[in-house]
C-alpha cells in the first residue's frame, strides 16, 4: 500500500507507475548518468506529462484532486527516479497557486513553463527601491534550477524572509556537477536585479518550507518503497550456503524494519498532504517537519539497506542502487536531516501546535446513530465496569460479534457506537484475555460452552487468563510439552505454564496442552477450558518481576482433572482454535489526540533541554503520530471494505518500542534524582522498568519481525 489509501488514489498510483515504465523507463534514466549535460533542455516527456495531467494533479483549477493526490504521483515518481524538474515545477505550481498568480500557474499545469524553488535565502538581499525590490546575492543549491524558465526566491529583507518569483533568464543560473546526475542543482546569482512588486509573493514565510517538506517527503517514500522491494525480491533468490538469503534471519528483520520504516513514512506524509491545506501554520508546519524527518531518513537508510542487502552487484555503476541512494542523499541535503526537522516539531509544539485527527463517516452512518445514542445514554454516568454489564445484553458491549451476543456490526456501526459511547462519556470496560475467548467459542464451541460462558464473560463477571506460554516455549508454541492424556471420565493434564498474566484472580483459563505425542507439533495440540478456581492439582506460583510487582505467575498441572466437555472444538484442534480470528473483527477508532500524558510532559521540558534531547523527543513526536496514522489508515480502509494491509503489524512493531523509549527518556531527564527511585522518580524508575516486558509479552519483537518478513514480505520461512 503506498501513500493513497482510497481505490481513486490507488488506481491513480498504478496509471502513473505504468506511464513512467513506458515514457521514462530506467534505461533512459540511467542514460542521464554519462551524458555531457543533463540540463541541457526540459525532458522529452515533459509535454506527454502535461497531457497525462500531472502537471496540475494538484490544482483546483486544472481539476485536480489535491496535495494528497500530487503525494501519490510523487510517490510513484520517486520510485522511478524520474529525472528533471518535475518535483520542482509542482511545488511552485503549489506555491503560486497559494500566492495568486493563476497565469504563471496555467503555464506550468499545461507544459508552457518550467520552475525551480529555492529552499532558504542563501545570500540572496532584498531592498526596495521605486521599482519594487532590487536582488542580490547567491540562492544555496536549487534543485533543476538550470531546466527552469521560472525561479522561486527566498530572500533576506531586513529581519524577514521575503519570497519572490523570477525569470530565469534574469539571473546567472550555472548548472552543478550533481551528487545526483540525473536532477543536478544548480548555482543562481543575482547581481542588483530589478524585481517588480506584483512578483513578490503574498505568503506566510513558512509556507514554502512546509509545501517543501511534504513534497520531498512524498518523493522519498517512493525512493524508499524501491529500496525495499528490490531488496526482498534479491534476498528471494539469491543464494548463500546452498539456500536463499531471505531465510537468514538477519536479513529477515533488517527487510522487515525497512517496512516499517516506509509504512512509518507514508502514513505520516499522507496526513501532512491533508493537513497543508487547511491547518493553521503551526499545524500544518508541525505535520511537515514530522513528515520530511520520518520520510527523508527512511529513504537514504532504506537505500543504503538495499546496497547492503544487494551486495557487491548494488556497489556498481551498473545497478540502479547507487540512483535511488544518490535521490535520497541529496534530498536530506537540501532540506537539512532528520534531527534538523524533529528539532523544529518540537519547538512548534511547544507552542502549541497539536494536530487533532478527525474520522468522517460515510452517509449510511447515520442510520445507525440514534439507537446508539440510546444505548450511549442509557449508561451515562456509570463506570466502566458497570456500563459493560449494563451494555452487554444488548449487543452494544461488542458489536461486532453477531447477535444474541453482539450486533453483527460492520466497521461503519462499530464506530458509530464507539463515537457515541465517547460522546456520551462512556467508557466501557476491557475484557483482558476474555477478547480472545469470546471470538474462538463462537467459532468453535458447543451450545452448551457458549451459553455457559459468552454472556458472562460479556458482561465482565468472569475473569479470564491465558494458559500457552512455558518455560521451554515461548512464542514458539507448538514446542508446548505440557500433557493431556484422556481417562474414563475426561482428561488428566501434567506439566507447567508461564508468565500468565492475572492466573492468581483468574475465574478461568484457556489452556493449550498435547494430546498426541505422535502428531506433528501443531496437529498434536488441544484447547481446554479450565476452572481456576475449583479444579484440583493446580498450584499457581505468582512471579516476582524486575519491577517488584507480581502480576505473572507460574502454573504448575500436577494431574488436574478436567471434564470431558473442557475440550473447545475435537481433540488435536486446539492449533486452529488459537489462531482463530472472527471474520467480522473489531475496528478501533484513531486516537484523535496523537500525543499521550508521557510524550506530553517530555515536550513540556524540551525548551530546556540541549538539542540532542528535543532531537530524540521529536523522533518519538514522529513515532506518536505515525502511530495515530496508521491507525486512522488502517480504519478508513476497513470503512471501505478494502484490506487495511501491514498496520496492524508495523504499529505492534513501533509501539511497543516507542513505549520503552518514552519512559527511558523520561527517567533519564531526572538525573542523579531517578537513582533514588522515590517521590516523583518512583513512578519514573517503575514505569521504565516496566516497559522492558513490553517488546517480549505477546510475541517477542524478534518473532514479530520473522512474521512481518515471511507473511507481509513474502520471504521465505527458515
Amino acid at each position: 500500500m503506498g501513500i493513497g489509501i482510497t481505490r481513486e488514489q490507488r488506481e491513480l498510483a498504478e496509471a502513473v507507475r505504468g506511464w513512467l515504465a513506458r515514457a521514462v523507463p530506467p534505461e533512459e534514466v540511467r542514460k542521464l548518468l554519462d551524458a555531457a549535460d543533463a540540463t541541457a533542455s526540459r525532458p522529452p516527456y515533459w509535454d506527454a506529462l502535461a497531457e497525462q495531467g500531472l502537471l496540475g494533479v494538484h490544482l483546483a483549477e486544472h481539476g485536480g484532486g489535491g496535495l494528497v493526490e500530487l503525494a501519490v504521483v510523487l510517490e510513484e515518481a520517486g520510485r522511478g527516479a524520474l529525472p528533471g524538474p518535475y518535483l520542482p515545477s509542482v511545488l511552485a505550481a503549489a506555491v503560486l497557486e497559494r500566492a495568486g498568480h493563476p497565469a504563471t500557474v496555467d503555464a506550468l499545469a499545461t507544459g508552457a513553463g518550467t520552475a525551480a524553488v529555492a529552499l532558504g535565502p542563501g545570500t540572496l538581499t532584498a531592498v526596495p527601491d521605486p521599482a519594487g525590490w532590487t536582488l542580490d546575492g547567491a540562492a544555496p543549491p536549487v534543485l533543476a534550477g538550470a531546466q527552469a524558465d521560472l525561479l522561486v526566491l527566498a530572500a533576506r529583507a531586513g529581519g524577514e524572509t521575503v519570497w519572490l518569483v523570477v525569470d530565469a533568464a534574469d539571473l546567472d543560473v550555472r548548472a552543478h556537477t550533481g551528487a545526483d546526475p540525473t536532477r543536478p542543482t544548480a548555482e543562481v546569482t543575482a547581481h542588483g536585479l530589478t524585481v517588480p512588486g506584483d512578483r513578490v509573493l503574498a505568503v506566510d514565510p513558512g509556507l514554502v518550507p512546509d509545501l517543501a517538506a511534504v513534497l520531498f517527503a512524498a518523493e522519498a517514500c517512493g525512493t524508499a518503497a524501491w529500496a525495499l522491494e528490490t531488496a526482498v525480491a534479491h534476498a528471494k533468490v539469491r543464494e548463500q550456503f546452498g539456500r536463499p538469503i531471505g531465510r537468514f534471519q538477519a536479513v529477515k528483520h533488517l527487510c522487515a524494519d525497512m517496512l516499517v520504516r516506509v509504512e512509518q513514512a507514508r502514513a505520516l506524509v499522507w496526513d501532512a498532504a491533508r493537513a497543508a491545506p487547511s491547518e493553521p501554520a503551526g499545524v500544518r508546519g508541525l505535520t511537515a517537519s514530522l513528515a520530511a524527518a520520518t520520510a527523508l531518513d527512511a529513504a537514504l537508510t532504506c537505500a543504503q539497506d538495499c546496497v547492503q542487502i544487494l551486495g557487491g552487484i548494488g556497489f556498481t555503476w551498473e545497478h540502479d542502487a547507487h540512483l535511488h541512494l544518490r535521490r535520497a542523499l541529496v534530498a536530506r541535503q537540501l532540506l537539512g536531516g532528520g534531527d534538523t526537522h524533529r528539532q523544529r516539531a518540537v519547538r512548534l509544539a511547544g507552542a502549541g501546535a497539536r494536530r487533532e485527527l478527525r474520522l468522517e463517516l460515510p452517509e449510511e452512518a447515520e442510520a445507525f446513530r440514534g439507537p446508539a445514542r440510546e444505548a450511549a445514554e442509557s449508561v451515562r454516568g456509570l463506570d466502566p465496569a458497570a456500563a459493560r454489564r449494563a451494555l452487554a445484553p444488548t449487543g452494544y458491549a461488542a458489536p461486532h460479534l453477531p447477535p444474541p451476543y453482539g450486533l453483527g456490526a460492520g466497521p461503519v456501526q462499530q464506530l458509530v457506537v464507539q463515537e457515541e459511547l465517547r460522546a456520551a462519556g462512556v467508557q466501557v470496560a476491557e475484557l483482558g484475555i476474555g477478547t480472545w475467548v469470546v471470538p474462538s467459542l463462537l467459532a468453535y464451541g458447543t451450545p452448551e460452552q457458549q451459553e455457559r460462558f459468552l454472556l458472562p464473560t460479556l458482561r465482565g463477571d468472569l475473569l479470564w487468563c491465558q494458559l500457552f506460554s512455558e518455560p521451554e516455549a515461548g512464542s514458539d508454541l507448538a514446542s508446548l510439552r505440557t500433557r493431556a492424556e484422556r481417562t474414563d471420565d475426561g482428561w488428566r493434564i501434567t506439566g507447567q505454564k508461564v508468565w500468565t498474566s492475572a492466573a492468581q484472580w483468574a475465574d478461568h483459563g484457556i489452556l493449550l496442552a498435547r494430546t498426541d505425542p505422535t502428531a506433528p507439533k501443531h496437529e498434536g495440540l488441544t484447547y481446554f477450558l479450565v476452572d481456576m478456581k475449583n479444579t484440583p492439582g493446580i498450584d499457581i506460583r505468582p512471579l516476582r518481576e524486575i519491577t517488584g510487582d507480581a502480576l505473572f505467575n507460574e502454573v504448575y498441572f500436577d494431574g488436574a482433572r478436567l471434564a470431558p466437555d473442557a475440550v473447545v472444538a475435537e481433540p488435536g484442534g486446539g492449533w486452529r482454535v488459537a489462531r482463530n480470528t472472527l471474520g467480522n473483527e473489531r475496528v478501533h477508532m484513531a486516537d484523535q489526540l496523537t500525543f499521550d500524558t508521557g510524550l506530553e510532559a517530555l515536550l513540556a521540558r524540551a525548551d530546556g533541554l540541549d538539542g540532542s534531547c528535543r532531537a530524540r523527543i521529536g523522533a518519538l513526536a514522529a513515532e506518536a503520530h505515525a502511530l495515530a496514522c496508521v491507525g486512522l489508515r488502517t480504519t478508513l480502509l476497513q470503512v471501505s471494505g478494502l484490506e487495511p494491509g501491514a498496520g496492524a503489524s508495523v504499529r505492534k512493531l513501533v509501539q511497543t518500542a516507542h513505549q520503552q523509549k518514552v519512559a527511558e527518556l523520561a527517567l533519564e531527564l531526572l538525573g542523579p534524582a531517578g537513582a533514588s527511585a522515590e517521590g516523583p522518580a518512583e513512578r519514573a524508575v517503575h514505569g521504565y522498568l516496566m516497559s522492558r516486558c513490553l517488546t517480549i509479552a505477546g510475541g517477542t519483537t524478534q518473532v514479530q519481525l520473522n512474521v512481518v518478513a515471511e507473511r507481509i514480505l513474502g520471504l521465505p520461512r527458515d
